[in-house]
């Protein structure tokens, strides 16, 4: 079973109080070994209000950071020590602090394979995500051995799941949380997941339109409360979320909405209206979020109708999550010590564990960079066009088959860019960690060279989505990276970058048709079992007479094998 539950490591870290360890010469030392660090640069000062909030989502197991990547390079030790140092800064300013995570921790890293950890009390509110329900034995792992250590903190106003021993229907953490923060303000949360309709069949999800009317949530509004907090796994402005700011707001015209989302992997901000915002921060542990609202205490509020039209004062910030970063912010003096003795033992813990599972293992060297999204599919530089043209003939294709074959993927089971150098073990996760069988019908030449543009005809089915970043000027002083224009305008991104450029690619692509046949000679098509949905009632549709079989192609492969079967066979005799 492959679950991630590494993420209580970062819980046990900050329940506790550390000690401050190194300074600024030895900044080398965090993070995970060999990982680069950001070349220092000015940054200015959060604001702090009433209430402030630091926000994770989609860290799909980057537990260890971007170990080639200087920007997002602190590991999640180096994120214990900054939550550290940033409660004890919101105790000295007398403000409340906040520590909420929006679900999907499970697929993208090597460490999303690790053994779970229990929880304990550091997240002040967590939220589901769509990657933990794919897979039943996931979901039930979720319930079981994570969602317990979070106590009533871990939040599924939405999602449900079938018992396996009681055979009954129960949601999977809790349906709501009111709870008092250490300065007084008392918070109403929620969890929700966008209508989410690839799930387990083991699992439920309710949309969120008709959650909104259900009494439990009826009678929620009827506490007395400072603040609503909605942790969702839901883009911030798609209907899931406004449907829930709606029912809040009518029932309570003035009260402080904060929606904290995800899925979408971009850095966002929304003004719903001058009291209820929203956040969405980032993705694989690149950007922490950061959000301040002042105007939460103001006593007049008390009578509700008094504040209608008031404006909060609220800023958000998205920081790369780097140790540049963390200390910049989150250190009251230059010369104050930043390491924690918890931090720097998740640290080595991960170190530990990344050393278990051999995910630093250089199996072969990359002869240049390969991008998921900067350049077009027909590029040398694209990911895709590597997959497509090198890596499924290589490493899927079986020669040994009586007839020719061209296999189909979704673009969407490559998650993630390849860099030149060593390619490791966690390279084969980061790039495509999904677990899928390649499946085969033999059929007729005439259909196989129609299958891909059939299926980029077809429904669009993919696990994730990856969302362009807006194409600006690019600016040649700047390290590329995001450059963000929300309801805000510009001037959330905490680093200046220059902007990196996005192109669409197809929904599916394949390895080349075989060459010089005719109509009727045999070919094997291959596609992925995740989308076999799909593949059936095109074949019927292609033929509508004849019925053709499917089965296993190949036994020892799937997508997360392939590009490591295709490193061993064409890279591994190359020097870095």
């Amino acid at each position: 079973m492959r679950f991630l539950a590494l993420l209580p490591l970062l819980a046990v870290a900050v329940a506790a109080h550390g000690h401050g360890h190194d300074d600024d010469s030895h900044i080398e030392k965090r993070s995970q070994p060999g990982a680069p660090q950001p070349n220092p640069v000015d940054l200015s000062p959060l604001t702090w209000g009433d209430v402030n909030i630091i926000h994770t989502t989609d860290t799909h197991g980057w537990l260890s950071g971007h170990t080639k990547e200087a920007a997002y390079s602190a590991d999640f030790g180096d994120f214990s020590s900054f939550l550290y140092h940033m409660r004890q800064q919101a105790a000295h300013r007398r403000k409340d602090l906040l520590v909420v995570d929006s679900g999907d921790l499970h697929d993208g890293n090597g460490l999303g394979d690790a053994t779970p950890v229990n929880g304990q009390y550091t997240h002040d509110a967590l939220s589901i995500g769509n990657h933990e329900l794919y897979v039943n034995e996931v979901a039930e792992n979720t319930y079981r051995d994570f969602v317990p250590g979070w106590g009533k903190r871990y939040l599924t106003s939405n999602v449900f799941i079938k018992d396996s021993l009681t055979n009954k229907t129960v949601p999977i953490g809790n349906l709501y949380n009111k709870f008092r923060l250490k300065f007084g303000t008392r918070v109403m949360s929620y969890g929700f997941l966008y209508n989410f309709n690839g799930a387990a069949n083991n699992t439920i999800v309710e949309p969120s339109n008709f959650t909104v009317t259900l009494p439990w949530f009826q009678k929620s509004l009827k506490e007395d409360v400072d603040m609503y907090l909605v942790v969702g796994h839901i883009p911030i402005r798609w209907a899931e979320a406004t449907a829930v700011v709606k029912a809040i707001r009518d029932a309570h015209p003035s009260k402080p909405i904060v929606v904290l989302g995800g899925h979408l992997h971009v850095r966002d901000f929304k003004v719903y209206d001058n009291r209820a915002f929203g956040l969405s921060s980032g993705r694989f542990m690149e950007t922490l979020g950061w959000m301040s609202v002042d105007g939460i205490r103001d006593r007049t509020c008390k009578v509700e109708t008094n504040c209608i039209g008031k404006n909060l004062t609220v800023t958000r910030r998205y920081l790369d999550s780097n140790v540049y970063t963390y200390k910049k912010h989150s250190l009251a003096h230059p010369k104050q010590k930043f390491d924690t003795w918890k931090g720097r033992s998740i640290t080595k813990e991960i170190f530990k564990l990344r050393k278990t599972l051999n995910l630093s293992n250089t199996i072969g060297c990359a002869p240049q960079d390969y991008y998921l999204a900067r350049y077009p599919y027909t590029d040398a530089r694209s990911l895709l066009n590597l997959v497509a043209n090198e890596v499924l003939p290589t490493a899927v294709v079986n020669a040994s088959r009586p007839y020719p074959g061209v296999v189909i993927v979704n673009s969407g089971s490559q998650r993630f860019d390849l860099f030149k150098g060593p390619f490791t073990l966690d390279d084969t996760y980061i790039v495509s960690p999904f677990h899928n069988d390649f499946v085969y019908a033999t059929v007729p030449y005439s259909m196989a060279s129609k299958m891909l543009a059939a299926l980029n005809g077809a429904p669009f089915q993919k696990r994730g989505d990856n969302i362009p970043l807006p194409a600006y000027a690019s600016n040649a002083t700047l390290t590329p990276g995001y450059v963000t224009k929300d309801d805000y305008g510009y001037g959330g991104d905490d680093w200046a970058h220059s902007s990196i450029p996005y192109v669409n690619s197809p929904n599916y692509i394949s390895s080349p048709l075989p060459t010089g046949l005719k109509d009727t000679d045999l070919v094997d098509v291959v596609w992925l079992s995740y989308f076999t949905n799909l593949v059936n009632p095109i074949l019927k549709k292609l033929d509508p007479v004849n019925t053709y079989s499917t089965g296993i192609y190949r036994s020892d492969v799937d997508t997360n094998s392939m590009l490591l079967n295709f490193v061993k066979a064409k890279w591994s005799n190359t020097t870095c």
